[in-house]
């Protein structure tokens, strides 16, 4: 890697003109001279294109697209950096990010990645933004099958060696929510490292309209239909590590049972019932299968 690796961010963004700019200012403000910033626009209307044609230092491109994992999809196949990071429009970078990001690559040569703290932000009455959570964990910064699957994964403050898409792949753009954490398991499951950082790289801003970090979401049916199906598939793949079985079947119970508590309140009981069931039946046969899968222990005396 060189000295100053050239990092690549790329921001997807739809219809943000209101949170954008500050966005884009946060890249500008980084103490780390090689940047390139990528911008995908998805055909916004409402002012999002005038104001990146306006800003300075962007390569941007305005088009339709099949949505966020469409846009960050081609937002890689631009990038020219040896780092790659992810910039939602609606969020910002916190000072210093990308110096300890190509730091840390650059003292772990055997790194696939880097993951810094997050913060999660309300705005206040008075317009301000109020930090209402801090995440820093370290095994959430590593990457767990616990956090990849009903954790915080905190994409976003996550930097990437480009070279590793080359053997992870892309998003799939069939989850319009769950790409990032199916890439992510992806990635965990073919044996990526990250060195975890210190500092507090991200700042997620909570608001109704988030993709990502939305309070709303734990009733967004859609969402939870793309965890139960990466989750039942991976209940369905051979050979699966044993941690990641484990974490499978619980997050295919939680999900269900959210999906069942939903359907409840919505005084849907025969479909609540059949969930309920469709979950038992799911997970027991799974663990009947693991069982019959597994070597027999021999007793030593």
């Amino acid at each position: 890697m060189t000295a100053c690796p050239l990092i690549s961010i790329i921001t997807p963004v739809f219809n943000r003109a209101d949170m954008i700019g500050e966005a884009l200012a946060s890249v500008r403000a980084q103490d780390y001279p090689e940047v390139e910033h990528i911008v995908i626009d998805g055909g916004s209307s409402d002012g999002t294109v005038e104001l990146l044609r306006g800003a300075p230092g962007l390569r941007w491109l305005s088009e339709p697209d099949q949505g966020l994992y469409d846009a960050i999809n081609k937002g890689l196949r631009l990038a020219r950096g040896e780092i790659v990071g992810h910039l939602n429009s609606d969020d910002i970078y916190l000072p210093g990010a990308f110096s300890a990001v190509a730091a840390a690559l650059a003292e772990n040569p055997a790194a696939d990645a880097a993951c810094g703290g997050a913060v999660v932000a309300r705005r206040a009455p008075d317009g301000s933004w109020k930090v209402v959570r801090t995440i820093e964990d370290a095994r959430i910064k590593r990457l767990d099958w616990h956090s990849l699957t009903r954790g915080v994964p905190i994409t976003n403050a996550r930097f990437f060696r480009r070279n590793w898409y080359a053997r992870a792949g892309d998003y799939d753009p069939h989850y319009r929510f769950a790409a990032d954490r199916e890439f992510l398991i992806r990635s965990l499951m073919l044996g990526m490292k990250t060195v975890p950082l210190a500092p507090l790289v991200y700042r997620y801003r909570l608001h109704g309209g988030s993709l990502t970090i939305n309070e709303n979401n734990r009733s967004n049916r859609a969402l939870i239909d793309e965890y139960l199906e990466i989750a039942g598939r991976l209940m369905a793949t051979p050979d699966l590590p044993a941690g990641l079985r484990r974490a499978a079947r619980a997050w295919y119970a939680a999900e269900m049972a959210r999906l069942a508590w939903q359907q409840a309140g919505a005084h849907e009981w025969v479909p609540a019932g059949r969930t309920a069931l469709t979950a038992i039946g799911r997970i027991a046969f799974g663990q009947r299968r693991a069982a019959r899968a597994a070597p027999a222990r021999v007793e030593r005396r």
